[in-house]
């Protein structure tokens, strides 16, 4: 009998999932408690510090950024439990030193700690981990887990706010740490601790030759690059763009939150098809979906409020994919043992190109007097992403 398209997760008893919870609940402290709470924080934060606090903002996403770049090969040559406690222990004690902090100095300091630790114990593990150890269900179990960091900016800054609230920011800080402290270190023992280099991965296929597994990469990187600033140019825009097309800011947020909450079933359906389709194919999809999706800001003027949905609904989809097949790509195409050091390495160089999008939106902006040119130039790089990605020599577990 054929397997159906569509399958639901099957949390069966012998705790094949209980890493990708484990894994899931983790990012949806670390990063729920500091990220994503980071906006709802840095009012309070600036008030005490003469209205300056995008320093330690920017600390803590550089800082986040970079360890992407280290912590491939730490989980490689000490394990992943190590690597993941230190994370959390860090994440943790750098947002402490933030909340007590007196000085700017100090505050981007812990900012810089606790992006760090967030960075090694959140996304990159997460996916090295699943890759290798839940490959029949990759796409699913990574749907799972990035699905916990869309759940993280939706319910942990309401509790971050009403903290602030009834004490301070800096109260509110101090709870956050303590969350991480108490709840993550429990999980970790929960997540396989062998070395992510230790043999060959569980998947049978047939390496590459090396000059195409680094052309794979490049093909990779640049094509995830495009897309990072497709997403991020629109991300930070769009409900100025929307404002700039007639619609009140209310609806605009509405939009643009309708649109990011959309990534969490996105997700889940993303990771069956890729699955079933396999990473190239889908993310090729995905590329031109976040094409349309993104030109369609431009329509909202002439076709109203069905034009602001088609936006929601095409973009909000696309746009929580990439990370998700593309890193099933990247593990098909490259030896596994370079696998979470080539995964780290892609994650740091599109994080902080991607951190250029704003900037280059409001130079794009007023040099064509509003939206239309930048939304144009992100749908072309989102367009221009899906023939590289389709040119990639997939593996030959990819190609059946």
């Amino acid at each position: 009998m054929p397997r159906p398209l569509l399958l639901l997760p099957r949390f069966s008893a012998d705790g094949a999932w209980l890493p990708v919870l484990a894994l899931s609940a983790m990012t949806l402290l670390v990063q729920g408690c500091t990220l994503m709470s980071l906006g709802v924080l840095l009012p309070g934060i600036a008030a005490d510090f003469g209205g300056q606090a995008g320093g330690g903002a920017t600390a803590f996403l550089l800082a986040m950024s970079l360890a992407s770049l280290a912590v491939g090969s730490s989980m490689g040559k000490a394990g992943v439990r190590p690597v993941l406690l230190i994370g959390v222990l860090l994440s943790a004690a750098g947002f402490a030193l933030a909340a007590i902090a007196q000085q700017r100095t100090a505050l981007m300091a812990g900012m810089a700690l606790s992006g760090f630790g967030a960075g090694a114990s959140t996304i990159v593990p997460g996916i090295a981990v699943i890759t290798r150890h839940h490959v029949a269900r990759r796409g699913l179990a990574l749907a799972v887990f990035l699905g916990a960091a869309v759940v993280a900016g939706a319910v942990v800054p309401p509790f971050v706010a009403a903290a602030m609230t009834f004490w301070t920011w800096r109260m509110a800080m101090l709870f956050c740490s303590a969350a991480i402290v108490l709840a993550c270190p429990l999980l970790v023992l929960l997540v396989p601790g062998d070395r992510t280099d230790a043999g060959p991965m569980p998947v049978e296929r047939t390496a590459p030759p090396a000059a195409i597994r680094t052309g794979n990469f490049l093909r990779i990187v640049l094509a995830m690059t495009l897309l990072q600033l497709a997403i991020n140019g629109v991300l930070f825009a769009a409900v100025d763009s929307l404002m700039a097309e007639g619609l009140s800011q209310s609806t605009a947020v509405l939009a643009y939150s309708s649109a990011n909450l959309l990534g969490l079933p996105a997700l889940l359906m993303g990771g069956m098809l890729a699955d079933r389709l396999g990473a190239r194919r889908s993310l090729t999809a995905t590329a031109l979906l976040l094409a349309a999706g993104t030109m369609a800001l431009l329509g909202v003027r002439m076709m109203d409020m069905a034009g602001v949905w088609l936006f929601v609904l095409l973009w909000g989809v696309a746009s929580a994919l990439p990370g998700q097949s593309g890193s099933m790509l990247l593990a098909d195409a490259v030896e596994a043992e370079a696998f979470p050091r080539l995964l780290g390495l892609n994650t740091a160089i599109i994080s902080l190109v991607g951190a250029l999008a704003p900037l280059w939106t409001d130079q794009m902006r007023a040099t064509g007097g509003g939206y239309g040119l930048p939304v144009s130039v992100y749908a072309a790089l989102a367009l221009a992403a899906a023939p590289l990605i389709a040119s990639v020599r997939s593996s030959q577990a990819e190609a059946g």
